[in-house]
């Protein structure tokens, strides 16, 4: 006699079946909590990689800055025009006699190149600090292949054709430091789709540096004088507050917008 087998009830399958997907839908709840939080501190991270790679970036170009030296262009708010030094020599020999031209050493980094803006310091009169000035000029022609004649040590020979005017007084001396600038703007420009940290040069256009940051307020200028006023005139400012702010869109667990923010304040040049 065959003995009849008991199987699970309805109901039995039933509550199976309803504890089953309890705890499937609370593993689930639980992935889908831990991928938030990984997007969100991925999210925190990459926001305070940005703000802070920014103003390291602000931070090495504007320190250099002499707004009283007419370094300081354009003041905005979202934006900022200066004249920044790109590269550095000593004058090791000088020849004014015709159309003005100046050797200099050939130092580590950049050389001086046709039509480079160059700033050059006159000593006028050696014991009076007062009456000292940088010669603004453009390099016409440049001779790499020349020589300091004091050591034969490599130089570049600097011609200022149509510029006697500016060199008339004969004051720049041997050892006297040359400087080329360019101009550019930093402020916000378009990468992909996101708003980016920019910086163009002077006749060419914005070039993204870093990002992404926020699309509005993402980028802040405060001018302040020597006294922490906010001020207007160019010549006035002694340090520059910088606000970088990031936005990504991404919420955390308290349903928040993860974003990131830093401010600084750059000592210019004076």
């Amino acid at each position: 006699m065959t003995r009849a087998r008991a199987g699970f009830t309805l109901i039995e399958l039933l509550v199976v079946t309803v504890l089953g997907s309890l705890v499937l839908l609370a593993a689930l709840q639980i992935l889908i909590t831990n991928q938030r939080t990984y997007t969100s501190q991925n999210q925190v991270i990459a926001g305070q990689q940005s703000t802070r790679m920014a103003l390291e970036v602000l931070f090495n170009e504007l320190r250099e800055v002499s707004p009283a030296g007419g370094d300081l262009l354009v003041m905005g708010s979202d934006s900022i025009r200066v004249r920044l030094m790109r590269k550095f020599s000593i004058v090791c020999e000088t020849d004014f006699s015709g159309q003005p031209e100046i050797v200099v050493m050939n130092l580590p980094g950049r050389r001086f190149e046709d039509n480079d803006s160059v700033f050059v310091f006159a000593d006028n009169d050696e014991n009076n600090d007062t009456d000292d000035v940088w010669i603004a000029a453009q390099a016409t022609a440049v001779d790499t292949t020349d020589a300091c004649p004091q050591d034969g040590a490599a130089a570049t020979r600097l011609r200022f054709n149509g510029q006697a005017a500016l060199f008339a007084a004969d004051s720049v001396g041997l050892g006297a430091p040359a400087r080329s600038y360019d101009r550019y703007t930093f402020g916000v420009t378009d990468y992909s789709g996101d708003p980016y940290l920019g910086r163009r040069l002077r006749g060419s256009g914005m070039v993204p540096v870093v990002g992404p940051i926020r699309a509005t307020n993402g980028l802040n200028f405060v001018y302040r004088d020597a006294l922490g006023v906010t001020t207007g005139t160019a010549a006035d400012v002694r340090q520059i507050e910088v606000t970088v702010r990031t936005g990504s869109g991404v919420t955390n667990s308290l349903n928040e917008e993860v974003q990131d923010s830093i401010t600084a304040w750059i000592y210019t040049r004076n």
